[in-house]
C-alpha cells in the first residue's frame, strides 16, 4: 500500500537542521547549509558528477533532440536537446525506503 507523505522544502529542512545543531550560532549554520546547496548547484551546472557516500549520486545527462507527439492531439512536435539532472539513491537509502513495506 502506498501512502503519500507531506512535502518538505529547503526551508523546512533548514529548520530541522537548526533544531538539531546547537554547537554553532544559527547564522553560521544557515551559511553552512546555504553554501552546501550553492556548491551542489554549481557542480551540477558544470556537469560534474557528485557522489555523496551513503546517500546517492547526482549526474547531469545530455538528452539529444528528438521528435515526440502531443498527447492531446497526437501531432508531432520537436523536442530540443537539453541537460537533465539524474539522481541514483545509494543502497543504504533504498534499503531504508523499502524496509517498511
Amino acid at each position: 500500500m502506498r501512502t503519500r507523505n507531506t512535502k518538505k522544502n529547503k526551508s523546512d529542512i533548514l529548520k530541522i537542521y537548526l533544531e538539531s545543531e546547537k554547537d554553532l550560532t544559527q547564522i553560521i549554520n544557515e551559511k553552512i547549509f546555504s553554501r552546501f546547496f550553492e556548491i551542489l548547484e554549481k557542480n551540477i551546472s558544470d556537469h560534474i558528477t557528485i557522489e555523496l557516500r551513503n546517500f546517492g549520486v547526482f549526474k547531469s545527462k545530455f538528452m539529444k533532440s528528438r521528435y515526440g507527439s502531443n498527447p492531446r492531439n497526437q501531432k508531432k512536435i520537436y523536442i530540443p536537446s537539453k541537460w537533465k539532472v539524474t539522481f541514483k539513491a545509494s543502497k543504504k537509502i533504498n534499503k531504508k525506503l523499502n524496509e517498511k513495506i
